[in-house]
């Protein structure tokens, strides 16, 4: 298993975040196309990241594969690869943000992105070791 699809969608997630952080030297009409596309990549890499994460548990843990996106991240978490609290938080946010990207819901999970950026990429991180310390096993 690899976990390109992920790692490509966090960069490109970072992209954006680094439009973002410029957005007040954009003009209005720029602003709002920078919002719409951040909160579309992050629908994207979170869809990404609980997949990624499901086809590790069925795929190298063994885990049956029917389980959906909160059983798979309390899963993770049991693993010590995420901190299931805060990503049900994503969970959540990923579904509150599902297109409709106006009003105080998109603006609550645009401020909670960065975090969520930090959070899959120490994600990645840990799947990419446990990979890692899979292949080298003998």
């Amino acid at each position: 298993m690899d976990t390109e699809r992920l790692e490509n969608s966090i960069r490109r997630l970072a992209q954006m975040l680094e439009e973002y952080e410029r957005i007040e030297e954009l003009e209005e009409r720029l602003q709002e196309a920078v919002k719409e596309s951040l909160l579309q990549r992050f629908e994207y890499s979170w869809e990404m990241a609980w997949k990624t994460g499901k086809r590790y548990l069925v795929e190298v843990e063994g885990y049956p594969r029917g389980i959906g996106p909160n059983p798979t991240v309390r899963l993770l978490g049991e693993l010590g690869l995420l901190d299931p609290e805060k990503w049900l938080v994503y969970a959540q946010a990923r579904q509150d943000s599902s297109h409709d990207y106006s009003g105080e819901k998109a603006d609550s999970v645009l401020e909670m992105i960065a975090g969520f950026y930090a959070d899959a990429r120490a994600l990645l991180a840990r799947l990419d070791e446990r990979l890692e310390d899979r292949r080298a096993e003998p």
